[in-house]
C-alpha cells in the first residue's frame, strides 16, 4: 500500500511538472462555472432571433423558425426559457432532451421544434463565444471551410413568375457565380396536379438560359400525386436533365413518395417537413428517398441536426440542407454540414434576400464568392450581431 501511494504521488508530481494535469485546471476555470442567466426572443419583421445570456455577461444568438411567431415566442419565453435558468450552457444534450420531452404533448414537430432550434442554436453560439472557438470546431472539426451553394428561388404562388422571368432569375444566379440552381415551383397541395402544368415550360426556359451543364434542381413543393409526379419527373429528367426531384408529393405520404422514388431515375429529395430523427427514420425507410434536406432552424437546431445527419450516414445518404434564410439560420446550417462527412456537393442558399433587411443587424455577413461561402474562424457561428440595432428595432419578449 505504501508503494502504491508513493507511486501515485510521484505520478501526480510528474504530471504537474510536464503540464498534463488539466483536470484540476479546468475545474478551476470560471468558464466551467458559467450558468444561463436569461433567454430572450427578438421579433423582427422577417426573423425571430433568440439571445441567451450567461451570468458572466457573454451572449449567444440563434434563429428560431418565424412561422407563427407569437406562438413560438410564447414557447421560448414562458415555457422553455425559464427551464434553462441556472443550467450550464455546455449541457446542450440534456437541455435539448428536457425541452423536447417536457413539451412533447404540444406536438413533437412544427412550432415546438422551431422554438427548440432557436434556443439550441443560441446555446451552441454561446459555447463558441465562451471557448472562443467556431461551432464547427466544437462539432469535431470541419471537413471543409468552403460551402458550395446553389441559388434557390421560388416561382411564387399569388403572382407566379412567367417561364421567361424564371429563366432570367436563374441566369442572374449563374452570372453571380453560382454553379447550380433550384427552381421552387410552389404548386402546393391546394393546387394538386395543376392543369395546365407550368413545370415543363418553366424548366425548358431555364435550360435555354443557363445551358445543360449547370445542375438544375426542381422542387415541386408537394404539388403532385404519385402517378403524375412520375410522369413529370421522367419528362424533366429525360428532356431537361434535372439534377433532383424534390418533394414531388404531399409531405409525410411516404407510400406515395416511395412510388415516385421507384418510378423515376432522377434522385428524389425530401426532408424540409421532417423535424426529428424519428421522422427522418420514417422518411428514409418508408419514403425511400435518395437525398435528405433538413431545415435545421426548424428541426431542432445543431443538437438534433447532427443526429439526423448521422442517421442519414447509416443509409449512405447525402445531406443537402434546406435553407432560404440569409443570416443566423444559414450560418448554423453550414457549420453542421461542414462538420459531417456525408454533406452533399451543393447546399441551398436563397441569396442575400435583401428584401428581408436583416444584414443591417450584423457587423459582418456571409460572403458569397464564386458560388462558395467560406466559414470564418470567428467564435460561435461567426456572425457578430449588432445588438444595439436589434434591441432598437425588434419587439423583445
Amino acid at each position: 500500500m505504501e508503494f502504491e501511494t508513493e507511486n501515485l504521488m510521484t505520478r501526480s508530481h510528474f504530471l504537474k511538472r510536464i503540464g498534463v494535469n488539466k483536470r484540476v485546471d479546468l475545474a478551476d476555470t470560471s468558464i466551467a462555472e458559467v450558468k444561463i442567466k436569461a433567454v430572450e426572443a427578438y421579433l423582427l419583421p422577417r426573423a425571430l432571433f433568440v439571445r441567451i445570456v450567461a451570468d458572466n455577461g457573454v451572449s449567444g444568438w440563434g434563429e428560431a423558425s418565424n412561422k407563427f411567431p407569437k406562438t413560438t415566442i410564447e414557447l421560448i419565453t414562458n415555457e422553455m426559457g425559464p427551464r434553462l435558468k441556472g443550467k450550464r450552457p455546455f449541457d446542450t444534450e440534456p437541455i435539448w432532451n428536457h425541452l423536447f420531452f417536457k413539451a412533447i404533448d404540444s406536438g413533437p414537430n412544427g412550432i415546438m421544434l422551431g422554438a427548440i432550434a432557436g434556443i439550441d442554436n443560441a446555446l451552441w453560439d454561446l459555447k463558441g463565444q465562451l471557448l472562443k472557438k467556431p461551432v464547427y470546431e466544437l462539432l469535431g472539426g470541419p471537413y471543409t471551410h468552403s460551402i458550395e451553394v446553389y441559388g434557390s428561388f421560388g416561382r411564387g404562388s399569388k403572382n407566379p413568375m412567367s417561364p421567361k422571368e424564371c429563366a432570367e432569375k436563374a441566369l442572374d444566379f449563374v452570372t453571380k457565380g453560382y454553379q447550380a440552381v433550384k427552381i421552387r415551383m410552389q404548386i402546393r397541395q391546394l393546387h394538386l396536379n395543376p392543369r395546365p402544368d407550368p413545370s415543363a415550360e418553366t424548366v425548358k426556359a431555364i435550360r435555354e438560359a443557363i445551358g445543360y451543364e449547370i445542375p438544375l434542381f426542381f422542387d415541386a413543393n408537394n404539388g403532385y400525386s404519385a402517378y403524375r409526379a412520375i410522369q413529370v419527373g421522367k419528362e424533366l429528367y429525360e428532356k431537361y436533365n434535372i439534377a433532383s426531384l424534390e418533394e414531388p408529393v404531399a409531405e409525410h405520404n411516404y407510400k406515395a413518395l416511395a412510388q415516385v422514388a421507384d418510378g423515376v431515375e432522377v434522385p428524389v429529395t425530401a426532408g424540409e417537413h421532417e423535424f426529428t430523427r424519428w421522422m427522418f427514420r420514417d422518411l428514409i425507410t418508408l419514403g425511400n428517398v435518395d437525398i435528405i434536406n433538413p431545415d435545421f432552424f426548424k428541426s431542432g437546431g445543431v443538437t438534433e441536426g447532427r443526429k439526423i445527419a448521422a442517421l442519414a450516414s447509416a443509409f449512405d445518404l447525402p445531406v443537402m440542407c434546406h435553407n432560404v434564410r440569409p443570416t443566423l439560420a444559414t450560418a448554423a446550417a453550414y457549420h453542421i454540414v461542414a462538420s459531417i462527412h456525408n454533406a452533399a456537393p451543393f447546399q441551398e442558399y436563397g441569396g442575400e434576400r435583401k428584401e428581408y433587411g436583416l444584414q443591417q443587424y450584423f457587423k459582418n455577413n456571409l460572403i458569397l464568392k464564386n458560388g462558395h461561402i467560406t466559414l470564418s474562424d470567428e467564435p460561435g457561428f461567426g456572425l457578430v450581431p449588432d445588438e444595439r440595432a436589434i434591441f432598437k428595432d425588434a419587439e423583445k419578449f
